[in-house]
């Protein structure tokens, strides 16, 4: 008896997929298998870095400035990257193109060469040691411009159009045309901020030199090393939110991510 073609495919397909849930599941499910439920206990009564030259902090307080962080990082990401995106597809602007181009400047340049002059930046503006310093330089990225730049220039322009003609503001536009058609891309591009916002790690420590208060989780993980059953409590508390998100939003991360783009 021979396999046929088409169930030896689905054979090698489920293996495939097999094999990829292992090694993608795998180290969590090995973090879970090594957890000291007791250090959970001692998570949230003092600080996991021994080291007497910090302050002392409690668990909760790094659970709310690692969310206070990726939901700020996510908000005003996505806040201004739909103005942008609105004006650059939809107003009539002068030179839009180039300010586009300016915009999407920044992603061609790698982290360690922009940590810097951000750093100089932040000081200048007296932000260094306070979430808003944490926030600002995170959140201006072109990455939402160019991703809500694609979909709404596949908004049938016939629509717009119509809606100018019976004495729409451009305010008016974008919150009942452009913004409820864009949903699922908003919804898909804040799940992935959110993600990048919480997971951050070498601006926090540099827009922080001296206060702990602002202190993450995922900075808590390397404080306490990744061997100990503190460090290892603090990588499971911070597997969790990330991975709330992407399941709660995952039928908009489905259907944002797969919208096809439109002739022009």
């Amino acid at each position: 008896y021979r396999t046929p073609p088409l169930h030896r495919d689905r054979i090698i397909d489920h293996a495939i997929l097999a094999v990829g849930a292992v090694v993608m599941c795998g180290p969590v499910l090995l973090l879970i298998w090594g957890l000291d439920f007791g250090a959970f206990a001692d998570l949230f009564k003092a600080a996991p870095d021994p080291r007497p030259a910090r302050t002392p902090l409690d668990g909760w307080t790094m659970v709310v400035n690692s969310l206070a962080l990726a939901l700020g990082i996510a908000t005003l990401h996505t806040v201004f990257a739909a103005l942008a995106a609105f004006a650059i597809v939809f107003l009539r602007v002068p030179g839009r193109d180039f300010v586009y181009g300016i915009i999407l400047l920044s992603m061609f340049y790698p982290v360690e060469t922009r940590i810097f002059p951000t750093f100089l930046v932040t000081h200048e503006l007296g932000l260094l040691n306070s979430m808003t310093g944490m926030i600002l330089p995170v959140a201006a990225s072109g990455l939402g411009v160019l991703i809500l730049r694609q979909t709404m220039r596949q908004i049938p322009a016939q629509m717009i159009e119509a809606a100018r003609i019976d004495g729409a503001r451009p305010w008016r536009i974008m919150i009942d045309i452009v913004l409820p058609l864009s949903v699922p891309m908003i919804a898909a591009l804040y799940a992935i901020l959110f993600v990048l916002g919480w997971n951050q790690y070498v601006w926090p420590i540099v827009a922080n030199p001296t206060d702990q208060t602002n202190d993450t989780l995922v900075r808590g993980v390397a404080f306490a090393g990744t061997a100990s059953p503190t460090g290892r409590a603090l990588a499971f508390l911070a597997l969790l939110p990330p991975a709330f998100v992407v399941l709660s939003l995952q039928r908009w991360l489905l259907s944002g991510l797969t919208i096809t783009p439109s002739d022009e």
